[in-house]
């Protein structure tokens, strides 16, 4: 168990009491100078820092912000979280970190946490398993703002900081067309997800601009499991012979994609053209390397940050709103 010197430990040592050791660290003008000296000269002595928790705790607020993640693993995530941690450094708070590995329980168990340790405010985005919101509405019977970043509850009344994943889906859908593809399918993540969904919208809508018809059998959910991604082109191979365009949920998934059509003879792009989201490392790393849509997640960080801190210094009311990013496409080689 850590051990850390205490403003009674000093009193204890120099034989004055709490109030005096209190009054000298914070340069008292009724504590004399020999008096501050003593307790400077011991307290540097024996290590002693300031409790700044309690300090806050005083003042009825803890600095520290709940941050609560659905996989640090993935890189814009990381992205987002340091966004979040240069604001919040910058104006005096701590994070409170949660990888809830992409589980609701963890999730639920990470806003208790949260309540028990007294944040001023937290930072979500939703996981792949989520369903149920009761949890996120426990925050506001403590009167605990909350700003969702990325992945929303879209009907909880609270600020959201987001990327237009609707446009870019269609942009990125319309470059595949535009580039000649003439069968495109759509490897998507879960149902439960907004910005899954606003993906498979703009997809959608790009095909019906282009006037070319709305396949469901080219639309695959995988919901986190990449063999489901080997039995979906293996049949589609099959059932559309013509496929020559897949534009994918992430690039981690489009990685994987690439790897399955390269293991089953088809050549990218030649034969098949893919399109992934995000531009994560591995876009750079893989053979093709992949066109994305890239997005801002320092930029979302910085927004999520900024939004919270307005609303607990009460510059600005927490309200429904939407604050949205726009993502930037980037052409590589996996693509015509």
């Amino acid at each position: 168990m850590a051990r850390y010197p205490t403003i009674t430990e000093i009193a204890q040592k120099l034989g004055i009491s709490h109030s005096t050791v209190s009054r000298a660290l914070n340069d008292h003008p009724r504590i004399s100078s020999e008096t501050k000296q003593r307790v400077q000269d011991l307290a540097q002595q024996l290590g002693y820092q300031v409790n700044s928790s309690a300090h806050a705790f005083n003042k009825g607020e803890s600095k520290t912000i709940g941050v609560i993640v659905p996989d640090l693993s993935i890189h814009f995530f990381a992205k987002v979280v340091r966004g979040i941690q240069t604001v919040l450094d910058q104006h005096g708070y701590c994070t409170l970190l949660f990888d809830t590995s992409e589980k609701m329980e963890s999730e639920a168990n990470a806003v208790s946490k949260c309540i028990a340790h007294r944040v001023d405010g937290v930072l979500a985005a939703i996981s792949m398993e989520t369903t149920s919101f009761e949890h996120f509405l426990k925050l506001s019977k403590h009167e605990v703002p909350l700003v969702f970043y990325d992945r929303v509850a879209n009907f909880i009344p609270v600020p959201k900081v987001i990327s237009n994943d609707y446009q870019a889906a269609f942009d990125a859908t319309m470059h595949l067309i535009n580039s000649g593809c003439t069968q495109i399918a759509h490897i998507t993540a879960s149902i439960n997800l907004n910005n899954s969904n606003n993906r498979l919208y703009g997809y959608l809508d790009a095909l019906k601009s282009a006037g070319m018809e709305i396949d469901e059998e080219l639309i695959h959910y995988y919901h986190l499991q990449p063999d489901s991604i080997d039995t979906f082109i293996e049949n589609l191979l099959t059932s559309h012979p013509h496929l020559d365009g897949i534009f994918v949920f992430n690039d981690y998934a489009a990685n994987y994609t690439v790897n399955v059509l390269q293991k089953l003879g088809k050549r990218v792009p030649n034969d098949v053209s893919v399109m992934g989201f995000s531009d994560e490392p591995v876009a750079t790393h893989m053979t093709p390397r992949l066109s994305t849509m890239k997005q801002a997640g320092d930029k979302m960080g910085h927004l999520a940050a900024q939004k919270i801190l307005a609303i607990i210094q009460k510059q600005e009311p927490m309200e429904d709103e939407k604050i949205v990013i726009n993502p930037e496409l980037i052409l590589r080689e996996s693509t015509r």
